[in-house]
C-alpha cells in the first residue's frame, strides 16, 4: 500500500502542468470522497504553490444550479483578488466512471459561463470520480463543449 504524501510536502511542491494539477487532485481527494457529489475549490499562488485551504461545496445537484455556480465563481474571484496572479482549480466530484456524461458537460458549460461572467481566474476545471481524475474541459467555452 502506498503511503499518501504529507500535506506539508504537497504544499511545498508547485503545481505547474496539467498533469501536476490532476495528480494533486488525486492526492488530496481520495477515491471515497470523490464518490460524493461536490465542487472542490483549490487555490494556487502565482508561483504554482497551493494554498493550504481546500473548500468542498457538498451535496450539489446532478445538474448545475446557475445561482450556485455564479455564487461559487464570484466567491473564488473575491478570494483571488487578494492573490495577484493566483488562480483556482474547480473540481466536480461524483460517483460512477470517469467518463464525461451530459450532466458533466452541463456543469462544464455552467462553470465556463460563471467564470467568464465574474472574470474568475481558473487554472483548470476537473472531474474526479472513484475511478480517476481528468480534465472536465477547457476553461473557456469553445464550440461543441
Amino acid at each position: 500500500m502506498d503511503t499518501p504524501p504529507r500535506a506539508s510536502d504537497l504544499l511545498a511542491t508547485p503545481v505547474r502542468t496539467d498533469a501536476d494539477v490532476l495528480a494533486r487532485i488525486g492526492a488530496i481527494i481520495d477515491a471515497e470522497a470523490r464518490a460524493a457529489p461536490a465542487l472542490w475549490l483549490f487555490f494556487l499562488g502565482h508561483d504554482g504553490l497551493q494554498n493550504n485551504v481546500v473548500v468542498p461545496v457538498d451535496d450539489i445537484p446532478e445538474f448545475p444550479d446557475p445561482r450556485l455556480v455564479s455564487n461559487v465563481c464570484y466567491i473564488v474571484t473575491r478570494v483571488l483578488a487578494e492573490t495577484p496572479g493566483g488562480s483556482a482549480v474547480i473540481t466536480l466530484s461524483r460517483s460512477g466512471p470517469a467518463d464525461r456524461g451530459e450532466p458533466d458537460r452541463e456543469w462544464l458549460r455552467a462553470l465556463q459561463d460563471g467564470a467568464a461572467t465574474h472574470h474568475t481566474p481558473i487554472r483548470m476545471l476537473c472531474l474526479a470520480t472513484p475511478s480517476g481524475v481528468l480534465e472536465l474541459g477547457p476553461v473557456r467555452a469553445t464550440p461543441g463543449t
